[in-house]
């Protein structure tokens, strides 16, 4: 019965038990188990009286049964107002908790940090609530030290609701110490430094956001382009610093959402430029507005020399490969490729086989032939690497003998020894797989080598889909997916789905659906 009990009190502090032990135990305790749904209707059912008498309220919720307590109440009364836009009644609980002599919980400080940045987005605070937010600032560090990164979010988010730029940059320290910041504490500080004119520190903070992942979302680019218009009047240098922000989204290969795409198109507009949503061939790469053709950015010598110096590192003695292989594997497959090399084509032999599912193996076996079969047939020297149980595959054998082929252990990672036989082998050389290789362009820490990585791939990448009996084997892409500029414009993707607000790196599948043709105006 105590154990049982246990598990009960551990279900309330918000652990998830499974169904059926948690009616076995309901059944002995007689006690509703989900009485803290009743305490959250009625917050939900709080309407728009701006005079409520909080105390009342409060004393209602707390008399059920559930989770809330005096503890944890405040902070969910203003995350359930905040979170239902009901911005009125949750400026009146408060001025109620600020008036209360009780010193406010971090959960509540947070609550009502929130609350004042949610407001500002749309509304002016109130010198008290500025005020609040400064104290707020003062308070927590002169207590804490170092905050944790739930309250420095809310914090600094509060903070770039009143220009408070300087105090935002201490706080994003403190985030770093222990994580990364999110996409929106990022994004926000930027919008705001380009708010206060602070061009170098907002620029530096750009790149920053790049490094860790976080591409700027729509707030940032707004802000960018204000400043640009508040600060420039002649087209022509509106013109070079409009020309700046489209290449800071081509240098690291973002996608903007339609939002920011239909702000750039209005920007070029009124310098007297043409702005057209538009698509893109995704065969040719041609645009269906200008008709002219995006550029295959091809790695230099120097820059492929740089990513295949790098890669045997990065993808195979920095990752954790050597978990799930053992170095005599890796030293006999280096020795290989060095043997062996140089290669037209690199096949992920059980990436090719699974094209068709789970169907028998003859059906794999077929696919992986007519792969082999259609590279053979125009001369090119083939690498396949497949996995061990694949040699007891029938007529396997028979099928490869026009390869070089390496085996690795069934339990290694296959996708590191591919990658890493391509690149090694030389810039010519092509791959063929379905995988996105996302993974693999996270393990390189340095952006510029994910960026070559992504372009190479672009590139050499073969796949090879089987929609009926006859497999499809599609090239690689002619043109390269992100924003370029040419003699006559520029042409940039977007992500269409007007819902999203997030900042987008091009993930490897490029949407040719959805394209930005900006060029100058033809003069007569």
């Amino acid at each position: 019965m105590s154990i049982i009990y246990k598990n009960l009190m551990l279900f309330r502090k918000g652990f998830q038990l499974k169904k059926s032990y948690v009616n076995f135990a309901s059944r002995f305790t007689n006690q509703p188990l989900f009485n803290h749904n009743e305490q959250m209707e009625i917050l939900k059912k709080i309407s728009g009286n701006t005079n409520c008498d909080w105390t009342e309220l409060k004393n209602n919720v707390l008399c059920k049964q559930g989770v809330l307590n005096q503890k944890n109440i405040d902070a969910v009364i203003l995350k359930v107002l905040v979170t239902n836009k009901k911005f009125d009644i949750a400026l009146s609980f408060a001025n109620y908790l600020k008036s209360s002599k009780k010193e406010l919980s971090l959960g509540a400080m947070n609550g009502l940090l929130n609350l004042y940045y949610e407001y500002a987005k749309n509304n002016e605070l109130s010198n008290e609530a500025k005020k609040f937010i400064l104290d707020a600032y003062n308070s927590l560090y002169d207590k804490y030290k170092v905050l944790d990164t739930s309250t420095c979010e809310k914090l600094l988010h509060a903070l770039c609701s009143i220009n408070e730029w300087k105090k935002c940059m201490k706080v994003l320290d403190d985030i770093n110490l222990t994580g990364t910041p999110s996409h929106s504490a990022y994004s926000f500080l930027v919008a705001t430094l380009f708010k206060n004119n602070k061009r170098t520190e907002a620029l530096k903070l750009s790149e920053k956001c790049t490094q860790d992942n976080r591409p700027l979302q729509d707030i940032a680019f707004d802000e960018w382009i204000k400043y640009i218009f508040r600060k420039y009047k002649d087209k022509e240098i509106l013109l070079k610093y409009l020309n700046e922000l489209c290449l800071y989204i081509s240098n690291n290969t973002a996608v903007v959402s339609v939002v920011t795409a239909q702000k750039l198109k209005e920007s070029f507009e009124y310098i007297n430029w043409e702005g057209n949503m538009t698509e893109i061939n995704q065969h040719s790469g041609k645009c269906k507005t200008c008709n002219e053709t995006l550029d295959c950015l091809k790695l230099s010598e120097e820059e492929f020399s740089m990513l295949q110096k790098n890669v045997k590192d990065k993808l195979i003695v920095g990752s954790d490969l050597f978990l799930k292989t053992s170095p005599d594997e890796l030293k006999r497959f280096l020795n290989f490729v060095e043997k062996t090399a140089p290669y037209d084509v690199v096949l992920d032999a059980l990436n090719i086989a699974y094209t068709v599912g789970k169907s028998d193996i003859s059906e794999r076996i077929r696919v992986i032939g007519t792969v082999i079969d259609y590279f053979a047939q125009k001369k090119m020297r083939i690498l396949l690497l497949g996995r061990r149980h694949m040699l007891k595959w029938r007529k396997f054998n028979f099928i490869i003998r026009n390869t070089e082929s390496f085996f690795i252990d069934n339990i290694s990672q296959d996708d590191p020894y591919f990658i890493t036989a391509a690149i090694l082998s030389g810039a010519h050389t092509d791959i063929v797989s379905r995988d996105l290789l996302r993974g693999h362009r996270f393990l390189m820490k340095q952006d510029q080598l994910k960026q070559l990585f992504q372009r190479w791939q672009w590139q050499h990448q073969w796949m090879v889909f089987v929609p009926s009996y006859k497999p499809v084997i599609q090239a690689p892409l002619k043109f390269t997916p992100i924003a370029q500029k040419n003699k006559n414009g520029w042409h940039l993707p977007y992500i269409s789905d007007k819902t999203t607000n997030f900042g987008q790196v091009n993930n490897g599948i490029p949407d040719c659906s959805s394209w930005l043709c900006l060029r100058q105006k033809s003069i007569n």
